[in-house]
């Protein structure tokens, strides 16, 4: 399950260092870009939360199939696009295999752990998130560069893997009681009752804030690694994404004791520091610091995605309320695209330093709220270990 987590989440992100051969293949500029982006975020966020409910009704099982053969339909797409309406469809279609993916893979992580650990599911679900979404775009960097068909090697492998997995969660037992037949879906809004809300109201701040600055880096940090070290090698300039992502995977793997709440306030504390290190290294023309400071920040998104993870599955585990993991997932999708598409508008009027200064202030004063509502809330869902041991003792 980790691995199929990975392989989408690095699916997400492998497209982006490609927009550059896009556009100078059919010729169109960065606001299409920013629009393709879009598409992917929406598919993400509307299957959320009007097909978040699937896995109660198909099973989370074959709703993982079903989000593992739509990813593969999305790189067919690529592979026989002839026109950024086609870029458009692709990651539409890409972002509705994520949402359904998302929806379904943390409570599956909980539920296949020898003790239902909430923590070790998040812990799991927070690095492989981000290692996938660093190495997707490493990954495409290098093609770019290196591999002869550029824009087929990416997604021909993207393929195999996808594959790959399939044949791994099929072969895995049911963890499940499921109908044998089938009931007619149809989409339905998601709604939270009062507790599920009152969570997901708890993490909002804290989702908020970490997914932003993600969204930030991934908005300008090619052009700014591009503009720092004078280059024109996107595989070069996509290590930002790398260093971001990857030390976002490794802090909750190092730190996965953590109890919900520390990792948030910490996780908030590393945002603040992290993103005012980058900018000031970016100001000063010091690409030690700049890079520094995005090791800093993905340490610090890490750290507050798996609290918030965590807060949010023992609540599914322990009350059943399956409609928060879609709700939560939506939220952050939400967090993350909107400042892709917004920064990526004020880049092309005000500069790329300025906006990156600009976006990178804000969400630091976020990453303050969020980190001092976590401290003002009283003690969280669980405590480390309890859970397990819990489990354990029954």
């Amino acid at each position: 399950m980790v691995g199929v987590v990975f392989v989408v989440m690095a699916a997400s992100s492998a497209p982006s260092p490609l927009y550059g051969l896009y556009q100078q293949q059919w010729n169109f500029g960065t606001t299409t870009s920013t629009i393709v982006y879009a598409c992917y975020a929406l598919g993400a966020i509307l299957t959320l939360l009007l097909a978040g409910g699937l896995a109660g009704q198909l099973g989370t099982q074959r709703t993982i199939v079903v989000a593992l053969v739509t990813i593969v339909v999305s790189f067919l797409v690529f592979l026989l696009a002839t026109g950024a309406w086609a870029l458009c469809l692709a990651r539409l279609i890409q972002g509705v295999a994520v949402g359904l993916l998302t929806s379904s893979a943390g409570s599956a992580l909980a539920d296949l752990h020898r003790d239902r650990s909430h923590q070790a599911a998040a812990a799991a679900n927070s690095a492989a998130t981000s290692t996938g979404i660093a190495l997707g775009a490493v990954f495409s960097g290098l093609a770019v560069q290196f591999a002869p068909a550029p824009l087929v090697t990416p997604f021909v492998v993207l393929i195999i893997l996808s594959l790959g997995g399939l044949a791994l969660v099929r072969a895995i037992p049911a963890w499940q009681v499921v109908p044998e037949r089938l009931r007619p879906w149809r989409p339905r809004v998601l709604r939270l009752g009062a507790e599920p809300r009152r969570i997901l109201l708890r993490v909002a701040p804290i989702v908020t804030a970490s997914w932003a600055v993600v969204g930030l880096y991934l908005a300008l940090g090619v052009d700014l690694v591009a503009s720092l070290l004078h280059t024109t090698d996107r595989a070069l300039s996509s290590l930002v994404i790398l260093v971001v992502q990857g030390f976002g995977g490794i802090a909750p793997m190092l730190l996965r004791r953590l109890g919900d709440r520390a990792a948030s306030v910490t996780g908030c504390a590393l945002l603040v520091a992290g993103v005012g290190v980058s900018v000031i290294g970016f100001d000063t023309a010091h690409a030690v610091l700049f890079f520094s400071g995005a090791a800093i920040t993905g340490a610090g998104f890490g750290l507050s995605f798996m609290g918030s993870t965590s807060t949010v599955t023992a609540a599914v585990i322990a009350g059943g309320h399956s409609q928060l993991l879609p709700g939560f997932f939506a939220l952050a999708y939400l967090a993350v695209s909107v400042p892709v598409v917004a920064v990526g508008a004020a880049a092309s009027r005000l500069g790329v330093a300025a906006a990156f200064s600009g976006f990178g202030l804000l969400v630091a004063l976020l990453a303050v709220v969020a980190g001092a509502i976590a401290v003002r809330r009283g003690r969280p869902v669980s405590q480390p270990g309890r859970a397990a041991a819990g489990h354990r003792g029954q």
